[in-house]
């Protein structure tokens, strides 16, 4: 594709340095990227527009994509966290200018290479093949006017794509850097720790009120009071709507003679066979042969033979090895001759020879079944609860939606649901904690809804299973503020212990990465726990014991054999002074085998940064401004 691109534009890749993140139109949509906006744009380059209308697009495909992938756990909150709009907004300025500069050099793909890559898509393929048909609906699905403007847009992206392969391809790895990164992914070592507890020297650890204190004073955003909300709620209960409902026991038998096919259970019957499995396309003498073995079968079982010997002894059927038994069926599961057959049978018969698709047969009928219908008696309670539990769960959906109607005809939860005499629930403030002993909030997700609203936002009606709706309306939060000293001096107390303790365990670790001593001697010594890995690679693989964190394990693996760790390292059980006790190099024979995979990596590492570096090149020739202001809207 790239040599094709080449003969169309000679020496064009030698000519500029092009950069940018080529995002694809099935994220971005249709169209130019400046269309006018009459709206202050989100963005300029070199005075260029990107416009609201077209960010709000392409940000909320980004939303959609992350909700897709987080599902529950997605949150406008973790959006914010990962700069999700800046993020966004620099891409798309990242694709103008690949673009631009491509437009400047008057590049084109070429006519044969996007319709190659239109038709070689499985998306647009039916049956292994291109399908005209299925691509015009596509793209129209798209958001495409047509399918030759989804091609143009498709042309712009091959051009993007391929200079960006380019130059993350052009990267170039020496034998050296290939050994070094596979040494670095592939060598063991053997790691020992001495890990203090601190909670072992919490009682030498000296904390007073004074500096408890100056703790606290350090660390005020720890004392925070929790979040409180204040609200009034409504539960639309079934099990309260159901227990004003009757159904009497001249509606139960209607509804028990109107479904009593869901209490009849058909006849069925228990069979044995015998089988000479032949196919229908076998040869005249294969057939013979198995209506032969079939009659002997036959022959045998009206000579005084039980069924069941002869189909262990005969059968072709994996039923032989318990007499041909075939359990209970009922009508219409097997095959239709041998159905016929077993359900014209009385208890006890042994067939004729009966042919089906699978061969010859002998069927004996063990035993029969007949249809059986449970009493109205047997049912009616059972009947009783299950139609009051569905004409209460109707209903319960029928309040709520006629709350629903009802708050957007009053200004307020209390004075809608006082409009349909609906219970209302006055919830002082509480904090996400407290209010689990709120009968209407125990839900953890119905309690995560409440408290991230605030005051004046719609009410709203949430669907808490088992067929309860709740709704609730905040009417007030208390956002955190730091708590007083006097309320909190216990905590700050045993916080600031642990903090010294810690900082014991960290003096005692580094007394220890200082001793020549063994490890059995020093963990006697010290009284604190040993820990030996297996052969570990710095990736983790050999060893997943928790004390050998990522941190540990980068450390770990740039100190030399025989030697302590430069310094001691937090791990979940304490304090680690951590000692290389062995370094194994891998085998030359791995080299060879790893060497093809490890290149490859190498070289997509190098060319990420390449490519990373060349645009950040290009930026520096553009005029780029964002807009703060008008990003903050969305």
């Amino acid at each position: 594709m790239l040599e094709s691109m080449r003969n169309h534009a000679q020496g064009w890749i030698a000519k500029v340095i092009l950069g940018g993140i080529a995002l694809s139109f099935v994220l971005w949509g249709v169209g130019d990227y400046f269309t006018g906006d009459q709206n202050p744009p989100v963005a300029t380059i070199n005075e260029k527009p990107i416009g609201q209308n077209e960010f709000y697009t392409a940000y909320n495909r980004q939303l959609d994509s992350y909700r897709r992938m987080l599902g529950a756990q997605f949150s406008k909150d973790l959006m914010n966290s990962l700069n999700l709009k800046e993020t966004t907004v620099q891409t798309m300025v990242n694709r103008y200018i690949m673009i631009d500069t491509a437009n400047q050099l008057g590049l084109t793909a070429p006519q044969a290479v996007v319709l190659d890559a239109v038709q070689s898509n499985p998306s647009f393929q039916a049956a292994g093949r291109f399908d005209p048909q299925r691509y015009q609906i596509l793209t129209r699905n798209m958001g495409f006017a047509s399918p030759q403007e989804f091609e143009n847009e498709m042309r712009i992206n091959i051009m993007v794509d391929a200079v960006q392969n380019a130059v993350a391809d052009s990267a170039q790895v020496s034998e050296q850097e290939i050994r070094e990164a596979f040494n670095s992914e592939y060598e063991q070592r053997v790691l020992s720790a001495i890990v203090v507890d601190p909670d072992s020297l919490i009682k030498a650890a000296k904390v007073d009120e004074a500096a408890a204190k100056a703790w606290y004073e350090s660390h005020k955003e720890s004392y925070m009071s929790p979040v409180r909300i204040k609200l009034t709620a409504v539960e639309i209960n079934p099990a309260e709507v159901a227990a004003d409902m009757i159904v009497d026991d001249a509606e139960l038998r209607k509804i028990y003679e109107e479904r009593k096919a869901d209490y009849t259970e058909e006849e069925s019957r228990k069979a044995s066979h015998i089988l000479a499995r032949v196919s229908g396309d076998a040869s005249q003498e294969l057939r013979l042969a198995a209506r032969a073995k079939i009659e002997k079968a036959e022959a045998r079982i009206k000579a005084g033979e039980p069924f069941a010997t002869v189909a262990r002894d005969i059968s072709d059927d994996p039923s032989a090895s318990n007499g041909g038994d075939l359990g209970w069926f009922k009508q219409g599961v097997m095959t239709a001759s041998f159905d016929q057959v077993v359900f014209s049978m009385d208890k006890g018969d042994v067939s004729d020879i009966v042919e089906t698709e699978f061969g010859f047969h002998l069927i004996q009928l063990d035993d029969v079944r007949a249809e059986k219908t449970t009493a109205f008696s047997a049912v009616k309670e059972a009947l009783r609860i299950e139609t009051v539990e569905r004409r209460a769960a109707d209903e319960t959906y029928k309040i709520s939606q006629d709350l629903d109607d009802a708050l957007g005809m009053e200004g307020t939860l209390k004075a809608a649901a006082e409009s349909l005499n609906l219970k209302v629930v006055n919830i002082d403030p509480v904090s996400i904690d407290e209010a689990i002993a709120q009968p209407l909030l125990y839900d953890a997700e119905v309690r995560s809804k409440v408290f991230a609203t605030s005051p004046g936002q719609a009410v709203e009606i949430l669907d808490a299973g088992k067929g309860r709706y709740i709704a609730f309306e905040v009417l007030e939060r208390i956002e955190p503020e730091v708590m007083e000293f006097a309320k909190v001096a216990a905590s700050a107390l045993e916080d600031a212990r642990r903090d010294e303790a810690r900082k014991l365990a960290v003096k005692l670790a580094d007394e220890i990465r200082g001793s020549s001593e063994s490890l059995d001697t020093l963990a006697q010594k010290y009284g604190q726990a040993k820990f030996i890995s297996k052969q570990i690679r710095s990736n983790g693989v050999g060893d997943q014991a928790s004390w050998l964190t990522r941190d540990l394990l980068a450390q770990a693996f740039r100190a030399p054999a025989g030697s302590w760790v430069d310094s001691s390292l937090s791990v979940p059980q304490g304090i680690a002074a951590v000692r290389v006790e062995k370094v194994i190099a891998p085998e030359e024979k791995e080299f060879e085998a790893q060497k093809a995979s490890v290149t490859t990596s190498l070289k997509k590492a190098k060319g990420q940064a390449r490519f990373a570096r060349w645009m950040a090149s290009v930026r520096d020739n553009y005029e780029i401004v964002v807009n703060e202001q008008v990003l903050d809207r969305f």
